[in-house]
């Protein structure tokens, strides 16, 4: 059964948060939203429309992070991020999915990734659903949706006035306990407003062996014909949620070890110290950032490293967008099949 949380109570619902959690939700800085740190106070901003630019992941892998530090001749001191329990307001299905995706890489049995495990363990995630998908996204192609539950602890359902919320772990349903259930015509009515989103949403590309097709088209010249529309500028992969390539570096003048973001998109990311690069252009660099999604995602953890959320389509300086270069893979093949 669902509860209500009424708008007008979000505030005094933040307050109460507060006394045991850090609170970031989004909020509008400049033209886009960003997630920030609240206390309620502040204009919450949660556009039907569109996302936050830059996806919740720098809540739990930053974008430049203190790994150690260190003195010439002492010991070195690991910076183990320690806070208090974080909550994460307002986060998309597609967003929420993403850092279960990054959970693939960084908490695994064999090795977890200590920074990020201390942030993500520490974390719950109340997601809001996408009344109006944006057009840009295509969830639904990539086993989502605009009302996906994947690695949430609560989902809400926006009704005008009130939230109708589905609480999915028990740190969802503490969070949300002194709230009401829901009626059976505003279960009726949530229901409903889930139904017409997802038909908003055309299917953008077809999955069903399609790294197959990218795989026997390794060399294929579509690849240089995308990437000579690229500018290289890695936008696509810095607002991808799940993209999580970086470099390490030492510090040496603060005597810190620190850790950035990187990109595959970048010539300098896949440079040895031979000066060979394995990815001399950017046709190498395009087809990387293609085939980790939709191929070795797949052979590594059997999921599509993607979301659809649609950021890169949106923010492209050029307009290059995935969906239509995945289609032409797909056209390719149904041209060599039918010749």
């Amino acid at each position: 059964m669902s509860q209500i949380l009424p708008k007008k109570n979000l505030k005094q619902l933040f307050s109460n948060w507060a006394a045991g959690y850090e609170i970031y939700a989004p909020q509008q800085l400049e033209k886009f939203a960003h997630f920030m740190p609240t206390n309620g106070s502040e204009l919450l901003y949660i556009d039907e429309q569109h996302n936050t630019r830059f996806p919740p992941k720098a809540l739990f892998l930053p974008q430049s992070e203190t790994l150690m530090k260190y003195t010439r001749f002492g010991a070195a001191q690991e910076t183990i991020p320690e806070s208090k329990p974080r909550i994460v307001f307002g986060i998309r299905p597609c967003d929420a999915k993403a850092v279960d995706l990054l959970n693939l890489m960084f908490l695994t049995e064999k090795d977890s990734d200590p920074y990020y495990q201390a942030r993500r363990k520490k974390t719950a995630l109340i997601g809001i659903g996408c009344n109006i998908p944006c057009p840009s996204c295509f969830c639904t192609t990539v086993e989502s949706g605009p009302f996906g539950r994947q690695g949430m602890d609560a989902l809400l359902t926006d009704l005008e006035d009130i939230y109708l919320v589905r609480t999915l772990s028990q740190t969802g349903k503490t969070l949300f306990a002194e709230y009401p259930e829901a009626t059976e015509a505003q279960e009726a009515e949530a229901k409903a407003v889930q139904q017409r989103s997802l038909k908003l949403i055309d299917p953008a590309f077809e999955t069903k062996g399609l790294k197959a097709k990218l795989d026997s088209n390794f060399e294929n010249a579509l690849w240089q014909k995308f990437a000579d529309s690229c500018l290289g500028c890695g936008i696509c992969t810095f607002l991808c949620p799940t993209c999580f390539c970086f470099d390490i570096a030492d510090e040496a003048q603060r005597k810190e070890r620190v850790r950035n973001w990187d990109t595959c998109m970048f010539r300098t990311y896949s440079l040895e110290a031979s000066q060979h690069n394995p990815r001399p252009t950017r046709r190498e660099r395009t087809r990387q950032r293609v085939m980790h999604k939709f191929s070795y995602w797949l052979d590594h953890v059997n999921k599509i490293g993607c979301t659809g959320c649609g950021r890169c389509v949106r923010y492209c300086p050029v307009g290059l967008d995935i969906r239509a270069m995945l289609r032409e893979f797909n056209q390719l093949e149904a041209e060599v099949a039918n010749g």
